[in-house]
Parts: structure tokens; sequence; C-alpha cells
């Protein structure tokens, strides 16, 4: 056997490779009239037949008072099509429903402890209208610091108006395997999220999960006496 064949076998097969992948691709060959006329209606069918469905499940969803799964149907359309003005309006539309049925009416005792209103969804707004009068007494020995308010679950929460109502959101007993929210224990110390001012008027999206507590912000030791009461939205109760 010749050694120089052998050599120049694998040679010649790089070259006729690099030929064969240097040859430009074919370009598609350009559909007929008939067949674009055939795709298209094709496309006008199963788009039809989408927004049939997806407009019935909504409704169904709706029906059952699932409003979160419509909502995320809905969600997925606009990125789909972000101009269409009826999916927007629907929207708008399933959110007060959202809202709407997380309606709730609290009163509070104003010498109250932390209290569960319900569990919120992060960014969905939390609404609540507070109105009541309470007296506070407070007897209190202090210092050049001040009151304290490293725990809020017992001291005075810092940040917020002396007397004002307050809350926070903690994760919920499930996210923390079983055990009762921080705010709910004497004992605990919530470490974050911190307390904020709810106060009169508050509408704002909730920045996280879990479950909300309200409580007026007192120093130790105070007595309260009175009530207050609070129309609030965005926390479900049932959750």
């Amino acid at each position: 056997m010749n050694p120089r064949r052998i050599i120049c076998w694998p040679i010649a097969l790089w070259l006729t490779a690099a030929v064969v992948a240097a040859e430009p691709t074919p370009k598609p060959k350009p559909p007929s009239p008939a067949e674009m006329r055939r795709l298209d209606a094709k496309l006008a069918d199963v788009s039809g037949s989408f927004l049939r469905d997806t407009t019935t499940l909504i409704a169904s969803y709706e029906n059952i008072g699932q409003f979160d799964r419509a909502k995320l149907i809905l969600e997925v359309l606009q990125k789909l099509d972000p101009k269409n003005d009826a999916i927007q309006t629907k929207l708008k539309a399933l959110n007060e429903r959202i809202m709407e049925a997380t309606l709730q009416d609290l009163e509070l005792a104003a010498d109250a402890q932390w209290t569960a209103v319900g569990r919120v969804v992060k960014g969905r707004p939390i609404r609540v209208e507070a109105s009541g009068e309470y007296k506070v007494t407070a007897t209190i020995e202090t210092g050049p610091a001040g009151v304290a308010s490293a725990n809020p679950v017992t001291d005075l929460a810092a940040g917020v108006p002396l007397g004002a109502l307050m809350g926070v959101i903690l994760p919920s007993p499930e996210a923390t395997t079983g055990q009762q929210p921080a705010a709910n224990q004497q004992s605990q110390q919530p470490q974050q999220p911190k307390p904020f001012a709810v106060g009169a008027a508050y509408d704002r999206p909730a920045e996280r999960d879990g479950i909300l507590y309200f409580k007026v912000n007192v120093p130790p030791g105070s007595k309260c006496t009175g009530r207050l009461q609070a129309r609030i939205t965005g926390a479900d109760k049932s959750g």
C-alpha cells in the first residue's frame, strides 16, 4: 500500500467538506398566493379558538371567585398584546373585584396587641380608612435616650407617630415551618420587616407576601381606653 495515498485521503475528505460548507444555502421558495391564504386562514382559526377558550376560562375562574387566576391569564394576554385596550380595561375591572372581595371592617381596642388582619400579596394595594378616638395614659421612666424602640412587639415603634395605627407584614405561619408569627409572641421580636404607619388613611402596594397585622403605637406601660374602626381592602381574611 502506498503511504502517500493514506495521508492524502483525510486531506481530500476535508477539502470536500469545506467546499460543501462554502456553498450558499438555497433560499426558500416563495409561497404561492394560495398557500399564503391557506396559512392565514389557519392562523385566524387558531387565534379565534385561542381567544374563545381563553375568554371562557377567565369567566369560569371569575364565577368561582378565583380572581387571581383570571388575572394571571389576562396578564399573559397583555404581554402578547400590550396595546389592547379591552384587555387593559378588563384587568382594571378585575383588580377592583379582587379588592372588593377582600373588603372587611375591623374594630380594634387601643390597648390590643398585634392583631392579624389577613393575607396580603406583594404588589397588590392595601387600602385602609380608620377612625375613632382613644385616650393614652402613660407613666414612663426614661432618660436622655428616650422611650425604647428596639422591640416593636412591646416597645414604642420607631418612625411611627405616638398613638398612630400601624401595621407590619410578617411571613405566614407555613412559611416559618408552622410557627406563629413573631408579632403574636410577646417574648419574641420580629426581625424584619419593621412596622409602618397606617394612620387614618393608607393606600399603598404591599411590599411583600405575608400576613398583615395592626396595632396602635403606644409606649410600654401605658393604659389605653377607647377603640378604633378600620375598613380594609387588599388583605384576605380567609387566606
